[in-house]
């Protein structure tokens, strides 16, 4: 058995509150699911795709809308009191252990919702926010997304970005580069003197999606002492676009690139349940053994699956919260 966490989900983003909860819901990351799982930390994102919104207003309606899903993330840790426990700092992660609960990291996919107010930054924090992307898949405020268009993808972070990733860090919010621009990458990684992290996003050796990281990157992140969280969606894990199929012989391929290219410190886990769609041989936590047994079926030794199931982001955890 094999405990483990979850850099990047969905759920709490879809969910339909207060008709859905997280024992009674269709979605793909339930509690039931996760104790048959043995998840020890879900991260719950909060998802808001700043550049589907309209322009008018638009700082204003991207907050509010950030504002109602941490009022949903808040009713449904209360309503789970018995199950779930927050963590946001990492003696927090000890007293989920005690206390027999799983533990949530409050996350943000898209930085845009700050607009370019500083001072939410700080908010978000007060919030619980403790890892966040700095896009997703459009431009924003902080810099470019990851793109099929090599102008796009070369683009860097705008000053507002630097000033952001300056605030994250004294603040203890978690760098995640998943979603950007090659170029934003690199500026990442010049200015971080200590771990960032890519929460969902596989081997672009393998599978050419600009979602994916190049080998340098992979190395970048293994120097910087950060973590790659293994995603699940199947146009990440495979070339063939025709197929959406999410195997784990796949998953295995791209565990094994990453431990050769940047070691097995490196190397996470981060599905993407609830923000991806497809024929999916794990599609709930429930089915997570799966993998842990693929792996020891590939050679992995316990101690080795322990660290790519928990003791890396562990160790990436208590380096960020100091």
């Amino acid at each position: 058995m094999y405990y483990y966490t979850d850099l990047h989900s969905d759920t709490i983003t879809q969910l339909h509150y207060p008709m859905e909860d997280l024992t009674n819901n269709k979605r793909m990351v339930s509690i039931p699911d996760m104790e048959k799982g043995h998840t020890l930390i879900q991260c719950f994102s909060a998802f808001i795709p700043t550049g589907m919104y309209p322009k008018i207003c638009h700082n204003t309606i991207l907050w509010k809308r950030f504002q109602y899903i941490t009022y949903k993330k808040d009713r449904l840790m209360k309503k789970h009191k018995d199950y779930l426990s927050p963590i946001c700092s990492y003696n927090d992660i000890a007293q989920c252990i005690f206390q027999n609960k799983i533990g949530v990291i409050y996350t943000i996919e898209d930085s845009g919702i700050y607009g370019n107010d500083i001072a939410k930054v700080n908010k978000a924090y007060n919030n619980g926010v403790r890892i966040a992307t700095l896009t997703w898949n459009h431009e924003n405020s902080l810099g470019y997304p990851n793109s099929t268009n090599p102008n796009i993808m070369k683009q860097g972070l705008k000053p507002f970005g630097f000033e952001v990733i300056e605030e994250m860090i004294r603040l203890g919010i978690i760098i995640d580069v998943s979603h950007l621009s090659d170029g934003g990458f690199y500026d990442v990684a010049k200015i971080c003197k200590g771990p960032f992290i890519a929460t969902h996003s596989n081997c672009r050796y393998i599978t050419n999606h600009p979602r994916n990281l190049t080998d340098d990157m992979i190395r970048i992140i293994a120097n910087h002492s950060g973590i790659i969280g293994l995603n699940f969606y199947p146009h990440f894990l495979k070339n063939d676009n025709s197929s959406n199929h999410s195997k784990i012989e796949y998953m295995i391929q791209h565990i094994k690139h990453i431990h050769k290219i940047g070691g097995l410190d490196v190397i996470a886990i981060g599905t993407d349940f609830d923000g991806i769609k497809g024929n999916l041989e794990i599609d709930t936590p429930a089915k997570m053994p799966l993998l842990f047994d693929a792996l020891e079926k590939a050679g992995f030794s316990r101690s080795e699956i322990e660290k790519i199931c928990l003791q890396n982001t562990l160790r990436v955890l208590k380096d960020c919260w100091k």
